[in-house]
């Protein structure tokens, strides 16, 4: 059960007067007065850049996604999550400025088209019961013809977006065989709640995504995934998803030790890695290489249409899984059916 506490400065400010109704509530003066946990929700009078691109590296071809950071944190345990390396605490912040967010996104450049997202630090939806973020970040963006607005999230809570006129919208899922789920992210809905969820939000007209991000290696990678991407494609139309994102595991050194330590049985701690050209620990090329292309031989058996595209991955994979480099972010950006760029079809 999540508890709130509220810095003194922000008793005035939107997400403050949302849970004062109806939630019990704890005025703090600091941080410090908050228990680090993840059960805990700090409103926080904060400052803090809300719209920006996304972080990426020349190293790894990378889109021009740019996000929205109204909150950081999640109530989900995910034992691959980077938060864990990332932030230095463990309760849920949510900036009480949404009169600013509300302006960085209304003052973003009118000349060109955007992908914009919340989901880099927290989950999109997990706390939209308590807030109805998407509720208001859907006022701002359906004003703003340039824009789609993504809401990404391993969770089933909807019901506000049900209510949103579903100009510019689109929510995504975080996908994974029901047995990763269930041993890698903890307190997330199941497969059946999250593709129920996704195909309500296709009837009621918003777009669609999915991630699978991490694809995660076991012994029975082939028939697990093969699985849950034939119950994807079974439950919402192909011409509702806009994209479907994909990449192998991949951590900071420092991740896996706190595997270790929080979670000694997960599958994580079960395979070879090697440091690649950013620092980071992957899976040995050549098994990123069969495991993405068998990820995207598997969904073109059901939709041959839909844009799938490989995230933070090298060019020489994108050239012996597509057979071309989609290149620098403004070139890469050019592939999404939904930029409103000139189209270019790959398979």
């Amino acid at each position: 059960m999540s508890r709130v506490y509220l810095s003194r400065k922000a008793v005035n400010s939107i997400p403050a007067q949302r849970v004062l109704k109806n939630k019990d509530v704890t005025l703090v003066d600091s941080a410090c007065e908050v228990p680090d946990e993840k059960t805990s929700i700090y409103i926080a009078d904060e400052h803090n850049t809300f719209v920006h691109r996304c972080p990426a590296t020349k190293i790894y071809r990378c889109c021009d996604y740019h996000v929205t950071d109204i909150s950081e944190g999640c109530p989900f345990d995910c034992t691959y999550c980077i938060l864990q390396s990332y932030l230095n605490h463990e309760y849920i912040k949510v900036y009480s400025d949404f009169e600013n967010v509300r302006r960085e996104i209304q003052n973003m450049p009118k000349d060109r088209f955007f992908r914009l997202g919340t989901g880099e630090l927290t989950d999109s939806l997990a706390l939209d019961h308590i807030f109805n973020f998407s509720g208001y970040i859907a006022d701002i963006i359906n004003r703003s013809d340039n824009i789609l607005f993504e809401f990404k999230t391993k969770s089933a809570n909807v019901s506000n977006l049900l209510n949103c006129n579903p100009k510019n919208l689109m929510v995504s899922w975080s996908m994974n065989p029901p047995a990763i789920m269930e041993a890698e992210e903890h307190g997330t809905s199941r497969i059946q709640d999250r593709l129920k969820a996704a195909a309500d939000c296709a009837a009621h007209g918003l777009g669609i995504g999915f991630h699978y991000d991490p694809l995660i290696y076991s012994a029975d990678f082939e028939k697990d995934y093969a699985k849950v991407i034939e119950e994807m494609c079974s439950s919402v139309p192909e011409s509702s998803v806009n994209y479907i994102s994909v990449s192998t595991f991949r951590f900071m050194p420092e991740l896996l030790d706190i595997v270790r330590g929080k979670f000694e049985s997960s599958l994580l701690l079960q395979g070879s890695y090697v440091k690649s050209l950013d620092g980071k620990m992957r899976y040995f090329k050549s098994q990123r290489v069969y495991m993405l292309d068998f990820f995207v031989r598997e969904v073109r058996k059901y939709w041959k249409n839909v844009f799938i595209y490989f995230c933070m991955e090298h060019e020489t994979v994108w050239e012996r899984v597509f057979g071309f480099d989609p290149g620098e972010r403004e070139e890469f950006e050019k592939y999404f059916p939904c930029s409103k760029y000139s189209q270019i079809k790959i398979r």
